[in-house]
């Protein structure tokens, strides 16, 4: 996607044509900026889930991790792509070990600088861990538990440490970590994308510092070459790729909605299937809130002689396989009005459709938690560890629902018909493509959208029963 300062796509605006911004990103302190309240807060989030109330619905840790943080996370990569990135104090304090220093330019890091496996330079290391911790949460009722929370995050933050002192730059962001597929598959949704200016300026540059760093900036620290980058997904929005380069030749573009999508010529497979996974864990996270669920599992339970603990993890297994195995189906289906299509091809393609989708599956999920839960940090900031404190006057502050319940819904299914109107849009393009204009090969990935557009509409439909 061109630059609008080239005159070739009128739809794409470059920010950093504004002196304004592009001073902000050249700085090497604007990152630290954003880093370091977001370090300070998540220290501040750890005290209390050890030593502060062990009560969910007033504790800090559950109620800002788990209720505002994690709805305001999907919120953002919608609008923002990976801005998350940019201030993760996860991140942030691998950065800070390794470099040495909070946001200056050194030449030697602190670490083994080791190249992270090739054959685990994919999401299958990260979509394990995903599943792992959204199990854990299953099982250990982590976002109930203000102290498991704090262990949590202090067994993330020194896995964080531990890569990054063994590993070169950034690997456990771009190989590791439990969300960066989820970030990056979602970010390609967002207005905004960072890019080369001109491809052929990139293949005519010699030094390449975006890629081997300069005495302004460091290489990427998540190994993306501007030169050929086509999609959000990797890139973290940390801006040394407009430190470095001498040639003023990297964008930051505002762009229409689901841009990458038109834009996207190199699929993978991993990305493919971590979007199908995402797809149907984030049903299923819906699925135990509702009370049709309850008297399900406890039938399941009755006719099978398998525990709880047995039949909720051969559901969730289920709930993260079948959307693979239907969605095959469907493309195999698709494959017949053109044999000479590789299958593996079509899968990956058509897997990006179900991103729009998927996206606003998941945030009518976290919007509900948000809109209903998310008012009780007022009065939890008010006294963070549960000490009897009344720092802003808010302490007795009796929050109730943001919204109502039908008007929640009204913006769920809302965000539900946008998903699958940017699905189907996506699709439609993505088969024309493969099958030179013919429409009738999209009709069995169709069906498979459709199907579950309709379950998840009627799962948002029903009574809930709160985790939180």
């Amino acid at each position: 996607m061109k630059n609008e300062s080239n005159g070739e796509n009128p739809r794409v605006k470059d920010l950093l044509e504004f002196n304004e911004i592009k001073s902000v990103f050249a700085k090497r302190k604007t990152q630290f900026l954003f880093q370091l309240p977001a370090v300070l807060l998540l220290i501040i989030v750890i005290f209390a889930g050890f030593f502060g109330i062990q009560n969910s619905n007033k504790s800090l840790a559950t109620i800002s991790i788990w209720v505002v943080w994690w709805s305001l996370l999907i919120i953002s990569l919608a609008l923002l792509g990976r801005a998350w990135c940019f201030m993760c104090p996860f991140g942030a304090a691998g950065d800070w070990v390794q470099r040495r220093t909070f946001y200056k330019r050194i030449g030697r890091a602190f670490s083994l600088n080791r190249r992270w496996p090739a054959k685990f330079r994919n999401l299958s290391l990260a979509a394990i861990f995903f599943l792992a911790i959204t199990w854990a949460d299953f099982q250990f009722n982590l976002v109930n538990s203000p102290m498991n929370t704090a262990y949590f995050i202090f067994v993330l933050l020194g896995l964080v440490v531990m890569v990054s002192i063994i590993f070169e730059r950034r690997t456990f962001c771009r190989y590791v970590c439990p969300i960066t597929g989820l970030i990056g598959l979602y970010s390609m949704f967002a207005p905004f994308e960072l890019r080369a200016r001109e491809k052929e300026t990139c293949k005519t540059c010699k030094e390449k510092y975006c890629i081997s760093g300069n005495e302004k900036g460091y290489p990427c620290p998540v190994f993306e070459y501007p030169g050929t980058m086509e999609k959000n997904t990797h890139c973290i929005l940390c801006t040394e790729c407009v430190k470095t380069c001498h040639r003023n030749n990297i964008s930051f573009n505002l762009r229409p909605f689901a841009g990458d999508f038109l834009a996207i010529t190199k699929t993978r497979m991993d990305e493919g299937l971590f979007v199908l996974m995402l797809l149907g864990v984030t049903i299923f996270q819906t699925l135990v809130m509702i009370r049709p669920w309850a008297g399900f599992t406890r039938d399941l339970m009755i006719y099978t002689g398998a525990s709880y603990d047995s039949v909720r993890f051969i559901l969730f297994i289920t709930a993260a396989i079948l959307p693979v195995l239907i969605y095959s189906i469907a493309v195999g289906i698709s494959k017949l009005f053109n044999r000479k299509i590789v299958f593996k091809d079509l899968f990956t393609a058509y897997a990006y459709s179900i991103i729009p989708l998927g996206l606003m599956m998941h945030l009518s999920h976290n919007i509900r938690h948000l809109l209903e839960e998310g008012a009780g940090i007022i009065s939890v900031l008010s006294d963070p560890f549960g000490y009897g404190w009344d720092l802003f006057g808010t302490s007795g502050y009796m929050p109730g629902p943001i919204l109502g319940s039908n008007g929640i819904l009204l913006i769920q299914w809302l965000l539900m018909f946008i998903g699958l109107g940017f699905s189907v849009s996506v699709g439609r393009n993505i088969s024309r493509r493969m099958f030179r204009g013919n429409d009738s090969a999209y009709i069995p990935v169709l069906i498979f959208i459709f199907i579950f557009f309709v379950f998840n509409l009627w799962v948002l439909g029903q009574p809930i029963m709160h985790k939180h």
